[in-house]
């Protein structure tokens, strides 16, 4: 729903439009055609018009004009102005009857400035919530209401400084004239004359003022109807004249305290502790510092919980939850938001780590982080705050879901919107609320809307201008309770303005991406104590806006805004609360709660109730804001396919990988930084300019796809180089396969080899992590021709590694030719033995042996010799000693005969 323009804006707006338009009989019509006559006319009234401005401008510089107005961001602003103090911050019957400011205003003129005074202004209460930050930019007219004023110094000199303290009564002459409840705009306005100009306002400070009760008041008291006559009188009317706070309708209160950072992992680095971590720059490391961001956000969660940074942490277990302690309302009432990857990247380095020189090269060069030890003591003294209160999960890196909806990887969201719960459980020891997603926009498309519920995600929280109620008859009205359901996902509604209020307070302001800029005021000259003050002012709007006290007591008669009467605070995501903004903020709201304006309604109570939502909404894109803005500057169709291809390479890798309980790492860890670095690449509050969300993804794109490159060539073949050489037909090949990655990976060998050369399947195999291996690959060579082969290795889920190479093999082989010699040989051997074994059965000599001479005697006698006699004679020859062979016959060396023939 789109907000009316400032009045500024308006008005200049409609002189645009009236400059063609005349009067007519009350209406609007064309102009007449101009005459000769009328442009002589014109010309004349154009010659008084500037002799006039010449008059009064040689007036204002002899100092005869009155008081002029310079706007803050002019160049005819002539010092500046700081507050240091505004008491009270929130008016009740109880403050008193004044309201006291106190500041410093530096003179930044070049000359000195004389009769320094300052005061107060008021504009009226605002109505709307987007007035709580459009009003702080309306001109100066509009603050109508001007106390007394106050003299500052009577010369201020050049470069110099003057304390100054105002008090003005809340109403009666001189006052600001606060008589009802409500914020109002307060203007402190410094006056003065420079050297040589005159009289003029020379700064000004814009904030806030809630006005929750007023005290008694003789004035007011006149008014009083007592109840019994039966009159009707000034609602919430004392009869001593004080106001009393408006109870009727209590605004249920819930807030969320983000504690997150932009992604400051280095992509491209592998997990399971096999590399360290490696970060973009520094900055985090300086952030956790006492004095840096995260660590004055830290102190500002301490002072809001009551716990000692030395502390010991408290007794508690994941299950449990926070530990038993008395009850806080306005403690119960919040629940920190942490994102998980900067729990993850703060508790590695804890451990050390490093900052690379080029973030897009996973090999860049790199110089020690000097963070480690602040990382250390920042992670256990969050796990002391979390186990006190609510604790929940931001989306990982702060994802866009339009981005998450565009690459459609059910794991992908999973990591990004699930997992995170998990994390945060883990790493500071709690049991999280879980069922509320909290998009870093505030904002939620129909595809993101419809990817929570294909997750079966219940429940998101959403800006209230993201968001239209859809009525069912007559004009369109709030719910009471500010959430509505649409096509099946219940939605918290927010004030985006009051989160604007809240982020421009702290360290370093910042500005919801989808606040727009005619609402948003410039705050680099506002000091720290007017953007707490208003703050503090936007926290209490959603509770002092309630409708007046009816005789039915139905809030739901009246009409009311998108968020009804829920005061769910939802602070920019990456805000930088400081102590003080903890301490003024949580007085705040324990004064709502107390006076009954408010009551506190704990996280868990409103995931209870999200079922319950029943009224309809449609989401939409919120007025003078870019889509691609509100749906986080999502990827392109081109980034996405990339991601996606990333994410399969990914998937192949890690399913080829071994994991055990011998390996260093699981393959999921081991990969699980690539994945995380995908998800980092489409965060969508890192930045709220389109170029540099596309630098980072694509430096984040680049590296991710550098360490798959790596990782595959991280596993090889090594190139024998040059001629290869078989010992025979059926010699195996043998190669060495390295690999350098920290586990184990199953591989296969794809072959190329001419069909002389048969080489045999190995199938998958596994080389050991960071090794090698010897293989052999069995050959059967047909031909003693050189052979060209080209082997390549392929995981075993098809991804090729690295260079295929190629072996130029030769091989002893004779073909064909050698194999049927052999056969021709085997067969005459076959026969020529058949026919010496025919001639033998038949007792017949064989043919071949007929010119073998016939044995001699001696012969004869040697072969009726035994063994052991032959054994002895031939020892006897070898001693080269001349005797005489003697044979002694034993009877059983003598052959058998009758015994006749014995004898």
């Amino acid at each position: 729903m789109r907000k009316p323009q400032p009045h500024a804006i308006s008005d200049a707006t409609n002189r645009r439009q009236r400059r063609n338009l005349v009067d007519v009989g009350g209406g609007r019509v064309a102009p007449p055609p101009v005459t000769a006559d009328a442009v002589a006319s014109r010309r004349t009234l154009l010659r008084l018009t500037v002799l006039t401005a010449i008059s009064i401008l040689l007036a204002l510089t002899i100092g005869a004009a009155p008081a002029a107005h310079a706007e803050p961001d002019s160049p005819a602003s002539f010092a500046t102005l700081g507050l240091t103090d505004v008491t009270p911050t929130t008016v009740t019957g109880s403050t008193g009857k004044t309201v006291t400011v106190r500041g410093k205003v530096v003179n930044t003129a070049g000359r000195p400035i004389s009769d320094v005074s300052v005061s107060l202004r008021r504009a009226g209460a605002v109505h709307a919530s987007y007035q709580l930050r459009s009003a702080l930019t309306s001109p100066i007219n509009e603050y109508g209401v001007v106390s007394r004023s106050q003299v500052v110094t009577g010369t201020l000199g050049v470069g110099k400084s003057a304390d100054f303290s105002i008090e003005v009564p809340i109403d009666g002459p001189g006052g600001l004239g606060l008589r009802s409840a409500g914020v109002y705009p307060l203007l402190v306005d410094v006056t003065g004359s420079p050297r040589d100009v005159g009289t003029l306002s020379i700064a000004e400070s814009r904030t806030m003022i809630p006005v929750l009760s007023l005290p008694a008041d003789q004035g007011r008291a006149r008014d009083y109807v007592d109840p019994a006559t039966g009159a009707e009188g000034v609602p919430l009317l004392g009869r001593d004249g004080s106001i009393a706070p408006n109870t009727s309708s209590p605004s249920s209160f819930t807030m969320i305290w983000p504690l997150a950072a932009s992604p400051q992992e280095a992509a491209g680095i592998l997990g399971g502790d096999t590399a360290d971590l490696r970060l973009i720059s520094d900055s985090l490391g300086h952030s956790l510092q006492s004095d840096g961001r995260l660590g004055m956000a830290l102190r500002a969660l301490e002072e809001l919980v009551g716990v000692n940074g030395d502390a010991a942490p408290p007794t508690s277990t994941p299950d449990a939850g926070p530990t038993d302690q008395p009850a806080d309302p306005v403690r119960d009432s919040i629940c920190l938001a942490v994102d998980p990857n900067l729990l993850v990247t703060v508790r590695h380095m804890a451990s050390g780590y490093l900052v690379s020189n080029n973030p897009a090269d996973p090999d860049s060069p790199t110089h020690e982080g000097q963070g480690a030890k602040a990382a250390a003591s920042w992670i256990a003294r969050l796990k002391q705050v979390a186990g006190r209160m609510c604790v929940t999960a931001l989306p990982f890196a702060q994802v866009g879901l339009e981005s998450l909806s565009s690459i459609g990887n059910d794991d992908l969201t999973d990591r990004a919107l699930l997992r995170p719960y998990d994390t945060v459980d883990a790493v500071l020891g709690v049991k999280t609320v879980r069922g509320l997603t909290l998009p870093a926009t505030g904002t939620l498309t129909d595809t993101a809307r419809d990817l929570l519920s294909s997750r079966s995600i219940p429940a998101a929280a959403v800006a209230s201008t993201a968001l239209a109620p859809v009525p069912d008859d007559g004009p369109a009205s709030g719910s009471e309770t500010g959430r509505y359901t649409d096509h099946g996902v219940a939605l918290q509604t927010y004030d985006v303005a009051v989160s604007a209020a809240l982020g421009a307070a702290g360290l370093t302001p910042v500005v919801p991406a989808i606040m727009p800029n005619w609402q948003q005021p410039d705050l680099s000259d506002e000091s720290a104590v007017s953007r707490r003050q208003t703050a503090a002012a936007a926290l209490t709007f959603p509770m002092l806006t309630a409708p007046a006290p009816s005789a039915d007591d139905e809030p739901s008669a009246h009409h009311l805004p998108t968020t009804g009467r829920s005061s769910f605070v939802m602070p920019p995501t990456y805000w930088s609360p400081t102590v003080d903004d903890a301490r003024v903020l949580r007085e705040t709201a324990a004064l709502m709660l107390s006076s009954g304006t408010a009551r506190p309604v704990p996280l868990a109570t409103v995931l209870d109730e999200m079922p319950a939502a029943k009224a309809p909404g449609r989401l939409e894109v919120p007025g003078d804001v870019q889509a691609d803005v509100a749906a986080g500057y999502p990827v392109t169709q081109h980034d996405a396919e990339t991601i996606r291809q990333r994410l399969r390479a990914i998937d192949k890798m890690q399913s080829s990988l071994v994991g055990n309980n011998d390996t260093v790492t699981t393959p999921a860890e081991y990969l699980a930084p690539l994945r995380d670095d995908l998800l980092r690449a489409v965060s969508s509050a890192s930045t709220t300019e389109t170029s540099v969300t596309t630098g980072e993804r694509n430096q984040r794109l680049t590296a991710v796809g550098k360490t798959l490159r790596s990782m595959q060539n991280a596993v090889s073949l090594l190139d024998p180089s040059g001629r290869y050489t078989l010992a025979s037909e059926r010699s195996p090949l043998l190669l060495v396969v390295r690999n350098t990655l920290a586990l184990p990976i199953r591989v296969r060998l794809d072959i190329d080899a001419p069909h002389t050369l048969e080489i045999g399947d190995l199938g998958l195999f596994e080389i050991p992590a960071a090794g090698t291996r010897q293989l052999q690959i069995p050959t059967h060579a047909t031909s003693s021709e050189p052979a060209t082969v080209n082997i390549s290795l392929v995981t075993s889920s098809d991804i090729p590694l690295s260079t295929p190479i190629e072996l130029s093999v030769y091989a002893n082989a004779y073909g064909k030719g050698l194999f049927w010699i052999t056969i021709g040989a085997a067969i005459i051997l076959i026969l020529l033995t058949a026919r010496r074994l025919w001639h033998r059965f038949r007792g017949k000599p064989d043919p071949a042996d007929e010119d073998r001479p016939e044995p001699d005697d001696e012969h004869r006698e040697q072969a009726t010799l035994s063994y052991d006699a032959r054994l002895a004679a031939s020892a006897r020859v070898g001693d080269e000693e001349p005797v005489d062979l003697v044979i002694e016959r034993t009877d059983h060396d003598r052959p058998e005969g009758n015994d006749g023939e014995r004898s």
